[in-house]
């Protein structure tokens, strides 16, 4: 860790850094929660609906099997996305903690120039890719977070920030995991469909 302090590091430009960095958090955790809430209430619609339709589909047996894996789709397709949100929520009322944490990891040069990119890409100014569109803000600021927890995890006294880190890291992976689920589900749904009426 690096602490000495360079031009530009202050106390001043670290406490206004810090605000602009929990500001940038905050609104990528109400956005996340935002999606990640619509994502489950989709998934509720289609693989509820697909449930459903295989229940008027099927008899005996079959029906005993799809009672028993359809919930099972239908809780993890909707759950894993509330869960993400849940985890989302929860990370702005550690402001105090995470605020605190901040301005220590701050004294780490490669971690001030993660929090500076994160922060600037909040602010509009995310780079570009090679097609020369800007890079979803969400993307980018999804990567810097990731790089932000391995520089928590290898560093001790930073538990509030590599949680943090952690929850925001594992979005992608419940969302995607719901999105797969809704998509067998929608395709399932159609194929039971086609049983049930003919």
């Amino acid at each position: 860790m690096t602490s000495d302090q360079g031009p530009g590091t202050g106390s001043g430009d670290i406490d206004r850094l810090v605000d602009r960095a929990l500001n940038a958090l905050r609104t990528f955790a109400h956005r996340g929660s935002t999606l990640t809430t619509g994502v489950a209430l989709m998934a509720l619609f289609v693989v509820g609906l697909a449930y459903l339709v295989g229940l008027q589909a099927f008899t005996g047996g079959a029906r005993t099997v799809w009672l028993g894996l359809g919930a099972v789709m239908l809780v993890a397709s909707v759950g894993a996305p509330l869960l993400a949100s849940f985890r989302l929520r929860s990370i702005p009322k550690h402001s105090t903690e995470l605020a605190t944490e901040l301005r220590a990891l701050l004294r780490n040069d490669e971690a001030r120039q993660v929090v500076i990119e994160t922060v600037a890409a909040d602010e509009g100014e995310a780079p570009a890719m090679p097609s020369g569109r800007p890079v979803p803000v969400v993307v980018f600021q999804s990567q810097n977070y990731t790089r932000l927890r391995t520089i928590t995890d290898s560093t001790e006294g930073f538990a509030r920030l590599a949680w943090a880190f952690k929850n925001l890291a594992s979005v992608p992976g419940l969302v995607i995991v719901s999105m797969i689920l809704t998509g067998i589900g929608a395709f399932l749904g159609f194929v039971f469909f086609l049983i049930w009426v003919f």
